[in-house]
């Protein structure tokens, strides 16, 4: 409302792509993760990427401490879980450390910990601010090691637009409201996590059963990888062409060819130039 927004927030998940819902006018913003924004708009989505909040992706590989996978390597010749949504990343991971498929096994998990905490495999591919926190709450410590500081650095949860939003002045208004707002939102949180961790358990999360202290060390786990140096000097959710670069030549090893005109760093540059996050 401070920037002139009268915001609905649609159901999100897994099994809702907001490519089509942000392309088809439904939406004006939405939230996705990079491979899949690109290939959206390498299959013709007319949408533009303004910004992400993960300047290092937190994609990770989670073992047990007390038989830890410390690198890619150590990969080799254990059992790894992997959702099928995953897989894509996990190919090109392989590829960008020169491992072969055929060197590891792989257990088609779905967004569950338990195999891990069961033993029944080795390792698992989850978020560094989601998976090994729930696994510290069920008491089983892990140890942990993201894609990006092994040959796999990209951004994510970007921001995605049409590209007639930008054009469209009253629209383009509107977005950069928008991410004026969400800045100031991860600003916000990371200024006074148990704040941003009351919302997401009281407010926004009350019907979930979240818990607060998952949601207080998530917050907290966050901050490292979307307030970078990067970002503290340019500003939250920007794009240096440097990180740009990178991302590009991850999604190539997966085999989706992001192009830098698909990166856009317009919107953020009103952002900032109104100078409301000084």
């Amino acid at each position: 409302q401070q920037n002139g927004l009268n915001v609905t927030v649609l159901p999100g998940g897994p099994n809702v792509a907001p490519e089509p819902v942000v392309a088809s006018g439904k939406a004006l913003v939405g939230v996705t993760h990079t491979a899949e924004g690109v290939q959206a708009i390498v299959n013709g989505a007319p949408l533009t990427i303004v910004g992400a909040a993960f300047q290092k992706s937190p994609t990770c590989m989670i073992s047990r401490a007390s038989n830890p996978i410390k690198t890619p390597k150590d990969m080799i010749g254990k059992t790894i879980g992997i959702s099928d949504t995953n897989m894509p990343i996990w190919t090109a991971f392989l590829r960008a450390n020169g491992i072969s498929a055929s060197q590891v096994k792989v257990s088609t998990v779905e967004f569950s910990t338990q195999p891990l905490a069961d033993g029944q495999i080795d390792a698992i591919m989850g978020f560094y601010s989601n998976e090994p926190i729930i696994l510290a709450e069920q008491g089983v410590k892990t140890y942990t090691f993201l894609l990006a500081d092994f040959g796999y650095p990209l951004v994510d949860d970007i921001y995605i637009v049409a590209n007639d939003s930008l054009t469209d002045p009253v629209k383009r208004k509107q977005v950069v409201g928008l991410m004026t707002a969400e800045a100031l939102g991860w600003k916000a949180a990371f200024a006074t996590p148990s704040s941003a961790a009351n919302y997401a358990v009281n407010v926004y999360g009350k019907d979930m059963k979240l818990s607060m202290a998952q949601q207080l060390a998530s917050v907290k786990a966050e901050q490292a990888l979307v307030a970078t140096p990067d970002t503290v000097k340019h500003g939250l959710l920007t794009m240096t062409p440097q990180v740009t670069a990178q991302t590009i030549k991850s999604l190539a090893l997966g085999g989706t060819k992001a192009t830098t005109a698909m990166f856009s760093s317009e919107v953020l540059s009103e952002v900032y130039k109104n100078g409301v996050l000084a």
